[in-house]
């Protein structure tokens, strides 16, 4: 269950053991900077029918190398209307001057004497990324008229000039005329603000950031909006702090649902800058939720951009958590925002400084219990991708476009690799070092060696092993370990058992939690730098359990076994929740009548914290049999939600009508939003017949983000009844809300590989959502018909973004790999067949000789010579043998 702890995406997150280069990708390094772009000034109209922009951009720069002829420029499908330059910092003159473009690069060519300067760019654009207009229409009415931005990694250059890379950083100002009545958001401060009182002018805002920034954080949000102001965020000094106000924009009728779920930003805003030592770094922070986003969240630089789903109901606050994503994207602006990463390849100093951000809040809020479990969830979900997809070093430059990087690699592992530093580094260095960290680079761009240093350079010790193994090299250590007890010896033997290309043995520390009869524990630790090692502890008595990795000192795959005995004590007693609910995993692979009990007790216990109650009942149901089916059903109405999803999961692997019958009042009411789309995918797990109709029924219920009709196709996916093809299918179309339909390709591709259901996908290819094209090559690849192959890459050849060309392209790669291991199939079953024909022939050859010589013996015995007519008639029965034969 742990895997499923994070509700909400975030900004910008194939085959097992594939590689995570495909062919054909070149190694990407920084884009040379012979100018240096120091402030951009946007003045913009937006045409709301037509979806256009239409701006003068001025760029200001300095010469870096003074042999640079041309500026270059990012722009991709401008129509430009005129160039001009001036020399100086604002007060030469503007002179026309030209330019070339060739449709994604403006090439300007600025005198070898002008170290100082402008250009300013007149154009008109229809953006294709980066700048998205929303207009309801016949099929989706309710949808608002709304612009909005989203530029990570490189689509600001889609609708302004730029430098498109995140290692130039520049102030910016905005100017944009908006429809009367609507409300427009950007980077730092509003400076003007101009409203027509008559006639239907447009109202004009106008921003300004006095900080640099990078072009993907430029921010334009534009729409109707009602303000919630919140109290403002006190940082810094306690005797003289620094207010920062904090403001939230939401639809309107959504104020209550706005302010249940943004209400603690503020402490967090305190929280982080207590924590790094570096006050809020900007005058305020603003968060705006529009419609339709094209991720969970955007760190924009002091106004992030939010979709719609996180704002909660009074139903799904009881156990969805909407402050992971608002600390997230809240620490972006220290990580991202204040330092930049230089290069994507360096963009989990982004994206795991946000992460490990979410851990650290929940642990000021819910203890550090609820810390360890999203750290271990975190894990489970890199062991996923890392286990069925590929693997791959956090800091990699093989890619296509960036985005394909922003996978669980760069996120959960990043995150984890700063838990493990923390651990290491004990809280006091660690905090110091990221203070360094952050300091020394303040509002410039960074590396990962720079955060390697500050923290060397905060704890004296050095950490190239560290980095070369968790950062620079793929994998992880998959330890198998080994607790016993023999003459007053505890030994704890573990042995590495990763192997592949590129993957090496892991350096570790091997720490133990020993308790004695009295319930005193002990800590031991070891160093491990071989593959196979055993700490060894003397003893005067045999220890009631023994903890293995109780701090999470290793993000890897780690099983244990000990005696079961030991795992039932520790599972009752041990001293935190972590030691607790690993036990009950361990147990989930025991199959014995006293670990069910066990179990079950922990499942009951009102005073367990959810977590091990959780892992109680995902170990029972891992276990399976009737008396695991009776401790999970007997504990169906457990009072916290959490537990009772984990029930329902765990009732989903008993394939009995008695499951059924359980998950049926769940699925039909609960309540949770999570319990009942969890009961519904449990039910179409026990592929029960009459599964069909409470997953029917559950379709046509409405809840938050459609969690309850995303299960319930999910269930459907797994049912294996044909019947389930129709309404699924119904629901992979335009007009049907995003999480439904993109669950309804993938459940669509899991029922039926027929030609209809590949030809239907195969025109959703077309579709104008990023995301269901990348699903729809995912479902084309589950299918595996390599029919569809002309279509797949008829798509990839026009393909702009980079998540779904990177699916397509994996998809193809997949689909060609099994088509050549179905060849090759093939040529060795014809190469079989061969064989067996040979063989045939050969006995049926001398079948035949052995019956003409039979025939010629007998013919000579009775009549003497054999006459031309029996020869004929051996030879038409041997004919006959060979056509039977």
């Amino acid at each position: 269950m742990k895997s499923a702890l994070r509700n909400h995406d975030r900004c910008a997150g194939a085959a097992v053991g594939a590689s995570f280069t495909l062919a054909g990708t070149e190694r990407k390094y920084e884009r040379s900077r012979p100018f240096g772009i120091v402030h951009l000034s946007l003045d913009l109209k937006l045409d709301f029918k037509r979806q256009r922009v239409q701006g003068v951009a001025r760029l200001d720069f300095q010469r870096i190398d003074p042999a640079a002829a041309d500026l270059q420029l990012d722009g991709v499908g401008f129509e430009i209307d005129e160039v001009r330059l001036r020399s100086g910092a604002g007060g030469g003159e503007w002179f026309k001057t030209g330019h070339e473009y060739d449709g994604e690069m403006i090439t300007i060519p600025v005198p070898d004497t002008l170290l100082i300067g402008s250009v300013e760019l007149r154009y008109r654009a229809e953006p294709r990324r980066g700048l998205y207009f929303l207009a309801p229409d016949r099929k989706v009415p309710r949808r608002p008229v709304q612009v909005w931005t989203h530029c990570q990694d490189e689509d600001a250059r889609h609708w302004f000039p730029c430098h498109d890379k995140p290692h130039i950083k520049m102030t910016t100002e905005l100017k944009v005329a908006v429809p009367p009545g609507f409300t427009a958001i950007s980077n730092g401060e509003l400076v003007h603000r101009e409203k027509p009182r008559r006639g239907r002018k447009p109202w004009v805002y106008q921003f300004k950031m006095n900080h640099p920034h990078p072009s993907y954080l430029v921010s334009l949000v534009a729409g109707r909006f009602s303000v919630l102001e919140d109290r403002a965020a006190k940082c810094g000094d306690p005797y003289q702090p620094r207010e920062v106000p904090v403001v939230y924009f939401v639809p309107p009728g959504r104020e209550k649902d706005g302010w249940r779920s943004f209400a603690r930003t503020p402490d967090m805003v305190e929280l982080f800058s207590e924590l790094t030592g570096v006050t809020y770094p900007w005058t305020r922070y603003s968060q705006v939720v529009v419609s339709d986003f094209v991720s969970g969240g955007m760190e924009h630089t002091t106004a992030t951009t939010m979709y719609e789903h996180i704002l909660l109901d009074a139903k799904a606050a009881k156990d969805i958590d909407s402050e992971c994503l608002i600390a997230h994207e809240l620490a972006h602006q220290w990580f991202g925002d204040l330092v930049t990463c230089r290069d994507w390849s360096h963009a989990w100093l982004n994206e795991g400084f946000a992460t490990f951000f979410e851990h650290v809040e929940k642990e000021r809020r819910l203890g550090r219990d609820e810390y360890d479990y999203s750290v271990a969830s975190d894990l489970d979900s890199y062991l996923n991708e890392a286990k069925n997809h590929y693997l791959r070093p956090v800091v990699c430059r093989d890619y296509e476009a960036p985005m394909e990087l922003f996978d669980r690699h760069l996120y959960e592992k990043g995150g984890l690799v700063l838990h493990m530093l923390r651990q290491q580094l004990g809280d006091e260095i660690f905090w110091r070092g990221v203070n360094g960290y952050l300091t020394g680079h303040a509002h410039g761009i960074v590396e990962t060696n720079d955060l390697q240093r500050a923290l060397e350079s905060a704890s004296g010790r050095s950490l190239d092993q560290f980095f070369d193994q968790w950062i620079y090299r793929p994998g992880h250590p998959i330890l198998k370990v080994k607790v016993s007890w023999e003459n007053g010896l505890l030994s704890v033997h573990a042995e590495q058992k990763q192997r592949g290309k590129n993957v090496a043995i892991f350096s570790y520390p091997l720490e133990i939690e020993v308790t004695d009869k009295n319930g005193e524990s002990s800590r031991h630790k070891k160093a491990v730098t071989a593959r196979s090692d055993t700490l060894v502890v003397r003893l005067t008595e045999r220890p009631m359990w023994v903890a293995v990795d109780p701090e999470l000192l290793i993000a890897g795959e780690v099983s244990v076994e000990a005696p079961v005995r030991m795992l039932q004590k520790q599972l009752r007693n041990g001293s935190s929740a972590r030691i607790r609910w690993t036990a009950a995993e361990a147990l989930g692979l025991r199959d014995e009548p006293t670990t069910i009990a066990a179990l079950e007790a922990s499942l009951a216990d009102e005073k367990e914290l959810w977590m091990v109650c959780a892992e109680a009942a995902t170990a029972l149901g891992r276990i399976g049999g009737r008396q695991s089916f009776g401790a999970c059903a007997r504990h169906l109405g457990v009072r916290h939600p959490k537990v009772r999803r984990a029930v329902v999961a765990a009732l989903g692997n008993f394939r009995s009508p008695e499951a059924l019958r359980a998950l049926r009042s769940v699925a039909a009411r609960d309540a949770s939003y999570l319990v009942e789309a969890e009961a519904c995918r449990s039910a179409g797990r026990t592929r029960q017949s009459g599964a069909l109709t409470v997953l029917q029924s559950s379709l046509r219920r409405k809840s938050w983000a459609d969690v309850v009709r995303v299960g319930a196709l999910d269930g459907l996916s797994q049912l294996n009844d044909d019947r389930a093809v129709g309404p699924v299918r119904q629901r992979t179309l335009y007009g049907v809300g995003d999480r439904e339909r993109r669950a309804a390709i993938a459940a669509l591709s899991r029922l039926s590989n027929d030609r209809k259901v590949r030809q239907h996908l195969e025109d959703l290819l077309e579709d104008s959502d990023a995301h269901v094209r990348q699903d729809v090559a995912s479902a084309l690849q589950t299918i595996g018909d390599v029919r569809a192959v002309p279509a797949l890459r008829r798509q990839l050849e026009r393909e702009q973004d980079g998540r779904a060309a990177r699916q397509i392209r994996e998809a193809l790669r997949n689909m060609d790999a099994s088509d050549a291991r179905l060849r090759l199939e093939l040529r060795d079953e014809l190469e079989a067949m061969r064989g067996e024909i040979g063989e045939l022939r050969t006995r049926l050859g001398k079948i035949e000789a052995s019956l003409r010589a039979k025939q010629v013996q007998k013919e000579s015995q009775s009549r003497g010579r054999p006459t031309a007519r029996t020869r004929v008639t051996g030879h038409r029965t041997a004919r006959r043998i060979r056509r039977k034969t």
